[in-house]
C-alpha cells in the first residue's frame, strides 16, 4: 500500500529493502515493477501540477486580455473625444476668423479716409494697430450677447474705444467720424 504522507521514491525504497532480504531472486522483477509504478505515479502528479499551473496561467491571460481590451477601449474613447473636441475647437477658430474677416471688411472698408491714408487696405492688409483696434471692438460687440449694457457702460469699455478712436490712428477714424453726433453723444454720456 502507498503511504499518502511519503514520497513515491521512499515507498519504493522500503519495499525493495524488505524484498532483497527475503527473496533476492524476485528482487529485480519487483524493482522494475515498483520503479514503473513510482514513475507512473510521479508523472501523474507532475501532469496534475502542470494542468493546475496551466489553468492559472490561462486565467491570468484571460484577465490580462480583458484588462487590455478595456484599456484599449478607454484609450479609443478618449481619442474620439479629443478628436471631437479638436474638431469643435478648429470649427470655432474658423468661425471666429471668418467673423473677424467680415467685421474688418464691414468696419474698415467703408471709411473713405481710410482708403486714402491706408494704401494696403484695398489689398486686404491693415497694420497691427488697426487690427488690434478692430479685434478689440469685435470682442466688445460679441460680449454684448452675454454681458448686460449696464455692465458694459460701468466698465468704461466704450470710453476706451472712443479714446482709441480719438488717438493718432487716422487710418481707422477719419476726423469726420469723430465729429459725428453719435460718437459725440456717446462720449458725452460717459
Amino acid at each position: 500500500m502507498v503511504n499518502k504522507g511519503a514520497a513515491p521514491a521512499q515507498v519504493v525504497s522500503r519495499k525493495l529493502r524488505a524484498l532483497i532480504c527475503t527473496d533476492p531472486n524476485s528482487f529485480w522483477e519487483s524493482a522494475r515493477h515498483e520503479f514503473g509504478i513510482a514513475l507512473q505515479s510521479m508523472s501523474l502528479e507532475l501532469m496534475d501540477e502542470v494542468d493546475a499551473t496551466l489553468g492559472l496561467v490561462s486565467q491570468r491571460i484571460s484577465r490580462l486580455e480583458q484588462t487590455t481590451k478595456s484599456i484599449i477601449a478607454t484609450r479609443d474613447a478618449i481619442a474620439r473625444v479629443r478628436e471631437i473636441e479638436a474638431g469643435f475647437a478648429a470649427e470655432q477658430e474658423r468661425c471666429e476668423k471668418s467673423l473677424l474677416s467680415q467685421w474688418l471688411q464691414i468696419f474698415v472698408a467703408p471709411m473713405p479716409m481710410a482708403r486714402n491714408t491706408c494704401p494696403n487696405l484695398g489689398r486686404g492688409e491693415i497694420d497691427a494697430i488697426d487690427f488690434a483696434f478692430c479685434r478689440y471692438a469685435l470682442n466688445v460687440a460679441m460680449s454684448t450677447l452675454c454681458v448686460s449694457p449696464e455692465k458694459i457702460v460701468t466698465s468704461r469699455v466704450l470710453c476706451a474705444l472712443i479714446s482709441i478712436i480719438e488717438g493718432a490712428n487716422a487710418c481707422l477714424a477719419p476726423r469726420g467720424v469723430l465729429a459725428s453726433p453719435t460718437t459725440s453723444a456717446v462720449h458725452h454720456c460717459l
